[in-house]
């Protein structure tokens, strides 16, 4: 794995810290969820580019191979 994927992989099992949500991994956040969010603000620092991250990863279809990484690790 390169550098990028080991922080993808961080990223998407990061567990939501705080809510409804909490404990979740970012990956599984509902999209309904991730567009709230989008919305509301993105929270500050690096929660906020990791949600935003997720959300156009979803947005834009490319999240359905990354599942199978949860599972994985």
């Amino acid at each position: 794995m390169t550098l990028q994927s080991k922080e993808l992989l961080s990223i998407i099992q990061k567990p939501m810290p705080f809510g409804k949500y909490r404990g979740q991994p970012l990956l599984r956040l509902p999209m309904a969820y991730l567009c709230w969010l989008e919305r509301k603000g993105w929270p500050a620092g690096a929660l906020g580019a990791e949600l935003a991250l997720v959300y156009e990863l979803k947005l834009n279809g490319v999240d359905q191979p990354l599942y199978s990484l949860l599972k994985r690790y």
